[in-house]
């Protein structure tokens, strides 16, 4: 997904939060790729309360290595639209707690979950979703498989022009996560990581089967899968959300969605995350306070929650607007709250930062340099172990 830094560092170094002004506007950083709808969502606030917002749409690649640098200049804004999981960070980016009050009663706690950590609450989930599902193209599947055994007795039926029969971002972890469910595996037991099990040699294993049944190709990334799948060059796709709408522009009504196949009867469960508004050193300006209160609220509410499923294609997390839309909802977007619900919260601790650090680094060496996977999983909590030691010594210091 090609990103965009719509305004330079110089820029961010010159901003200068004068306190005769402090109450008088937003100061707010929007880290969403999708810009579009908070544009309008911050236009459609001001325009109900007068009060005024300086949005900055911040798209970078290295998102959070730039907040965090900004974080050590004390150069933060009011107010941050960024990933579930940076709240994990809160030590980093100087994240204040979210008063209790400034929280949607409509949001279920599990979706509130992604905006804490070890049990305080660091940010507001905006939308609930990034989770995987299965992608198929109808004009060629005619029924949608429900267990990745019956791919292989799919693929003769399909026309020369499906070079592969399944495609997604095989070699970034995130698409890993939901295969290590179906065998019991997962990177995070509380604050411990557990790369280093049984079930994850067995997840590796089968996820390496898919490659050498050619039934994917490990070296097409997130670009590179959608292009195919848009081009009928594999009938199937595992990719989020964000998609969708590129998708049905290109593929129309032969855009199907449905749940991730079962790996031998077990479901696969994948993560979902969300983006929360977060709140660099929280002023105590009583003024600014009942500013950044209500655009929290109205972001929650009935007219913030429908710009970001109508405009995005997001799914709220108000539960009364989600239940409104219901009825409303095509087969393809009643499946995506199916599979949403058959998720797992991404862990915000920052153990997951080294998790996925750790499982990256093995997994290179699993399939460029022939390691078995026994010994790989050996090598990923290695990894893993050896960076929580290392960030625990500069911690303690």
């Amino acid at each position: 997904m090609k990103s965009l830094i719509l305004f330079s560092l110089l820029y961010l170094n010159s901003l200068v939060f004068n306190p005769l002004f402090a109450a008088e506007k937003i100061i707010f950083w929007n880290g969403h790729q999708h810009t579009e709808y908070m544009n309008h969502l911050v236009e459609a606030f001001e325009k109900k309360t007068g009060i005024e917002v300086e949005l900055h749409q911040f798209l970078s690649p290295q998102l959070r290595d730039v907040i965090v640098n900004q974080a050590n200049t004390e150069e933060l804004p009011d107010m941050l639209y960024i990933p579930g999981d940076f709240v994990g960070l809160y030590k980093d980016i100087k994240l204040s707690p979210v008063p209790d009050e400034w929280v949607s009663s409509e949001i279920d706690v599990r979706v509130k979950d992604s905006g804490k950590v070890k049990g305080t609450n660091y940010g507001i989930p905006l939308f609930q979703g990034n989770h995987l599902m299965l992608f198929y193209n109808r004009s060629l599947v005619k029924q949608p498989i429900l267990d990745w055994d019956q791919l292989p007795e799919q693929v003769a039926t399909f026309s020369k022009q499906v070079t592969f029969p399944i495609t997604w971002n095989y070699r970034e972890m995130y698409w890993l996560i939901p295969f290590m469910s179906g065998f019991n595996a997962w990177p995070i037991d509380g604050e411990k990581i557990t790369l280093n099990t049984p079930e994850m040699v067995d997840a590796l294993n089968f996820y390496k089967q898919l490659t050498d049944d050619g039934l994917v190709d490990p070296d097409c990334d997130h670009d590179c899968s959608v292009t195919r799948f848009k081009a009928g060059q594999s009938a199937y796709m595992i990719n989020g959300d964000w998609v969708i709408r590129d998708l049905e522009k290109t593929l129309g009504d032969d855009l199907g969605i449905a749940m991730l196949p079962e790996i031998k009867g077990k479901a696969m469960t994948p993560m979902f995350s969300s983006y929360v508004l977060a709140y660099p050193s929280l002023t105590q300006d009583i003024k600014k306070l009942a500013l950044l209160k209500r655009f929290s609220l109205f972001a929650q509410d009935n007219q913030g929650q429908q710009i970001i499923l109508k405009e995005a294609g997001l799914m709220p997390v108000n539960n009364k607007v989600l239940r409104e839309q219901t009825g409303e909802q095509t087969e393809n977007q009643l499946m995506v709250i199916k599979q949403m619900r058959a998720t797992r919260t991404m862990p915000t601790t920052d153990k997951m930062a080294v998790a996925w650090s750790a499982m990256g680094k093995g997994f290179t060496r699993f399939m460029d340099h022939n390691y078995p996977a026994e010994k790989t999983v050996i090598l990923m909590q290695r990894f893993a172990d050896r960076e929580v030691k290392r960030r625990s010594a500069i911690e303690y210091n």
